[in-house]
């Protein structure tokens, strides 16, 4: 008779052998399965699409005169009334700094779907400006709008941030004169409620490719991670095997870490709190700096220590990190992905 815990690790964590994109008919298929609403291939029981309800993308700008950093958080959620809007703005050095900096970065709710207005965030004085009154949706991105709309923020009298297909002319009509501080996609939160499957797309890299991330949540049976329509985590018997991580190497070799944590999911009966109560997943693509130190490590292993180990990554990746590294810094993109029962629970 099996040990007990063989018994319950046995297949329940699989892995991929070649974690990373798969081939273009894989994608197709990947693409065609969202647009339709269908799981992919493979997808635990069968399951069905969950539905999103909200986002929330946070972009670092910085501020051409004073060399400030600034945190731009855009939320889009759903409301009684239709799609809605929030956008914080903080100090990045002072970002979860102190319960106090947090209060002072709450979000600002945007209650018409036209208009302006100015608000304090620490020593700047922000000003919002959108409209997506005629905003056009596509239902898989739940209640984010793909066109027809923008949002421009102004800081320290720089645009900061500008989203949506007309924000550039709206620059150009009215605030020519203003200038406009570069900006980067740091961080991105998606929700999504029900058990069933959400896809979505994620750039880990600038220059890297859009890839599709599928994940799926049958109940308390089956989980799987999927990426360009492979599959490269599945987890049985989630009860023993709630929480984990994983490696990819995705755009030539570049490693995106990911982590799962399904206790709040499972285990709600037991702690209902609404912070504990969901499903999360994570995928961050390491930063520069990150990224030196872990290719220094294995450059740094003796040709004797080497001798019965695999490489960490490919040389090809090595190389493309450590011109990565020159190129930019600081912390690489995080997709986190987050999936509750009901939307009661939704935070």
């Amino acid at each position: 008779m099996k040990d007990l815990v063989s018994c319950f690790s046995e297949h329940a964590v699989r892995i991929s052998d070649v974690a990373c994109s798969g081939s273009a008919a894989a994608n197709a298929a990947a693409v065609a399965a969202a647009a339709a609403g269908r799981p992919l291939e493979g997808a635990a029981g069968g399951s069905t699409a969950a539905a999103m309800s909200g986002v929330t993308t946070v972009y670092r700008s910085r501020l051409s005169a004073s060399g400030k950093d600034l945190l731009v958080d855009v939320t889009w959620s759903r409301s009684p009334d239709g799609p809605a809007l929030s956008v914080a703005v903080h100090d990045a050095s002072a970002a979860g700094a102190s319960r106090h900096h947090r209060d002072a970065a709450a979000p600002r709710h945007l209650h018409r779907r036209k208009g302006s207005g100015t608000f304090t965030a620490g020593s700047c004085v922000v000003g919002v400006f959108w409209d997506y009154a005629s905003a056009r949706y596509d239902g898989a991105r739940g209640p984010e709008p793909v066109s027809g709309f923008y949002v421009a923020v102004v800081a320290d009298a720089e645009f900061v941030l500008l989203l949506g297909d007309m924000s550039r002319s709206y620059v150009e009509r009215l605030h020519g004169g203003i200038p406009v501080a570069s900006s980067r996609m740091a961080r991105r939160r998606e929700r999504f409620v029900g058990c069933g499957r959400w896809s979505t797309k994620a750039r880990f890299l600038d220059s890297g490719a859009e890839h599709e991330i599928g994940v799926g949540l049958d109940g308390d049976a089956e989980a799987w991670v999927a990426v360009d329509g492979r599959k490269v985590v599945q987890l049985r018997r989630l009860r023993w095997n709630f929480r984990g991580s994983h490696t990819l190497f995705l755009d030539g070799g570049a490693p995106v870490d990911i982590t799962w944590d399904l206790h709040g999911w499972l285990f709600q009966a037991i702690d209902p709190s609404a912070a504990s109560s969901s499903a999360v997943f994570t995928f961050h693509a390491r930063g520069a700096s990150e990224t030196k130190l872990w290719t220094d490590d294995g450059a740094a292993l003796t040709s004797g220590e080497q001798e019965n180990e695999k490489p960490l990554a490919p040389a090809r990746a090595q190389q493309q990190n450590k011109e990565a590294a020159g190129a930019s810094s600081g912390q690489g993109f995080c997709l986190l992905i987050q999936g509750f029962r009901s939307s009661s629970k939704i935070t």
